[in-house]
């Protein structure tokens, strides 16, 4: 895949040949930031606590209960991590549709498709949420109404601005 552009938070990458663009394009939007540095910190700390408070081996009930905090924070930062994303890719070909691949960092996938004779048109939908304007690239269809694509990373309007004029050319090419 070649990078086509990126800024200080995502990568959008890019591999569409050029005797296949009339038919098949494939865009991938990755995080470059895994794990913040806040999270890395504080689960550092969380297993250096429960080490030192199991190692310790004290009788002392404040060992024991720090012991239990710390693995608590650990659980609930291992939960967080297992649903964060690290890439989300859209490939699609004009006869038989759209994919979407949800790729997590446990490397867990997640696929939704879409038949091409359900794609009515592809858009760029604006949302304000908590004084935030963010932008989303969607695909209306006659059964589902409006589905957004890219929802989990959610790339700056630049971006969306690239995957949707090549979405848009390969769906008016193909009707």
């Amino acid at each position: 895949m070649n990078i086509i552009k990126s800024d200080n938070r995502l990568v959008l990458k890019s591999s569409i040949q050029e005797s296949l663009k009339h038919s098949c394009i494939e865009y991938c939007v990755e995080k470059r930031e895994k794990c913040s540095n806040t999270e890395c910190v504080i689960i550092l700390m969380s297993l250096l606590i429960a080490a030192y408070s199991y190692l310790v081996n004290s009788t002392v009930l404040c060992s024991k209960t720090v012991f239990i905090i710390a693995i608590i924070v650990l659980f609930i930062f291992g939960l967080r991590f297992s649903f964060k994303v690290c890439n989300e890719s859209l490939l699609i070909t004009a006869p038989i549709g759209l994919q979407l691949t949800t790729t997590y960092i446990t490397g867990h996938q997640r696929v939704f498709s879409l038949p091409w004779q359900s794609i009515t048109d592809v858009l760029i939908v604006d949302v304000i949420h908590t004084q935030k304007v963010l932008y989303y690239l969607a695909i209306k269809t006659p059964q589902n109404g409006i589905v957004t694509l890219f929802q989990k990373s959610s790339p700056r309007l630049h971006f969306l601005e690239i995957i949707y004029k090549d979405v848009y050319k390969l769906l008016e090419n193909n009707r």
